[in-house]
């Protein structure tokens, strides 16, 4: 692997095809306003909309109907919404059916963001989460199951299977923790080139699950150790979550599994001022697909007041996929600036200006 991971080589002269799911709630509010402006920075672009959720029960008697599959496949990357559930079956197969395994989450505080820290400046690093096992999507069953499982008879504590219950299961493949592990190094290599210290940081509980955390350990510092010019540190998870809030500055590449880097990220993402400015990509061997961090937040469906930030930025980490890194850079400075002069602002960054506005003052500084 190499840094590819995160480019897609385009054929030449073939513009490239790139499918919008909008998902649900206020989802699309932030999506079509950003599509607008991906098209104004690229007009070679070429996207089309695949219908899910509640549109596409009503349309096509599926929420997620074989003809967005078909798009999705045709498409060299996807731009997705949120999903509050109707259009979760989308989200799956992008993350499963077409093998994203790693999931970028950026955190980086910039000057008008409305954090709740005291020197939110420190915040600047990039989380690599597994996107694919742990223990998601759920295999779950009864306690009694776990009865005829052999290994169960040596473990520490045996499962109170005569009890009523319900178990679940976590899958860890060295493959995919390998791919991962080297994932986050080819990141911490290109960042060290832009001037970061180059530090790769796991956090786990290899304390108590030796099989899984702990084999995570062995292979992330295993993989590290071939890339002579990274630094490595590691932390139980615990204790990297009380660190990412008192000492971000100590944090490059953060590799975490699927439920950790799920938490910490969103953990993060409250640190530099809410889940509207946590932008995130998902990348595998040959395909990726972008979206928000946040959900569809029901509660401002409608209202027109949805922060379409976080959107926007996976509009520029879809740029930098496609090879665009000139106009994903104009996107990120807009945007940067909007906040810097703080007059139009969204309101969970205690600003009056609609969706519409912030987007249209963004492009105005294109």
């Amino acid at each position: 692997m190499s840094a590819a991971i995160f480019r897609r080589e385009l054929v030449q002269d073939e513009p490239a095809l790139i499918c919008v799911v909008a998902g649900d709630d206020a989802a699309p509010e932030v999506v079509w306003p950003t599509v607008e402006v991906l098209r104004r920075l690229v007009p070679e672009l070429r996207f089309v909309r695949g219908s899910s959720g509640r549109e596409a029960e009503e349309r096509y008697g599926a929420a997620f109907p074989q003809e967005t599959q078909e798009l999705i496949d045709r498409a060299v990357c996807t731009l997705f919404g949120a999903s509050g559930g109707p259009s979760r079956p989308v989200l799956w197969y992008l993350r499963w059916g077409k093998d994203t395994r790693v999931n970028i989450r950026p955190v980086r505080w910039q000057p008008g963001y409305r954090s709740p820290m005291r020197e939110p400046e420190h915040f600047d690093f990039v989380i690599v989460r597994d996107n694919l096992e742990g223990m998601y999507p759920p295999r779950e069953g009864d306690l009694a199951e776990l009865a005829a499982l052999a290994s169960s008879r040596t473990w520490w504590q045996p499962p109170p299977v005569d009890r009523q219950g319900a178990y679940a299961v976590r899958i860890c493949t060295d493959e995919q923790m390998a791919y991962v592990a080297q994932a986050a190094c080819e990141l911490a290599l290109e960042r060290k080139a832009q001037g970061y210290p180059g530090r790769v940081t796991l956090g786990a509980k290899y304390s108590i699950q030796p099989r899984t955390d702990g084999r995570f350990r062995e292979i992330v510092r295993e993989t590290v150790r071939r890339y002579g010019e990274l630094e490595y540190q590691e932390f139980l998870i615990d204790d990297l979550a009380r660190r990412m809030v008192a000492v971000p500055e100590s944090l490059d590449v953060v590799v975490l599994s699927n439920e950790h880097g799920d938490i910490l990220a969103d953990m993060a993402a409250g640190c530099i001022g809410g889940l509207g400015l946590a932008p995130s990509g998902c990348y595998g061997p040959a395909y990726a697909y972008f979206e928000p961090v946040h959900g569809s937040a029901p509660d401002l469906a409608g209202k027109g007041v949805i922060n379409p930030t976080a959107m926007l930025l996976s509009g520029a980490m879809l740029l930098d996929y496609l090879g665009y890194g000139e106009q994903a850079r104009r996107l990120r400075k807009a945007v940067a600036e909007v906040y810097r002069r703080g007059q139009v602002l969204p309101p969970d960054q205690g600003g009056r200006a609609t969706t519409e506005e912030f987007v249209a003052a963004v492009g105005q500084l294109l």
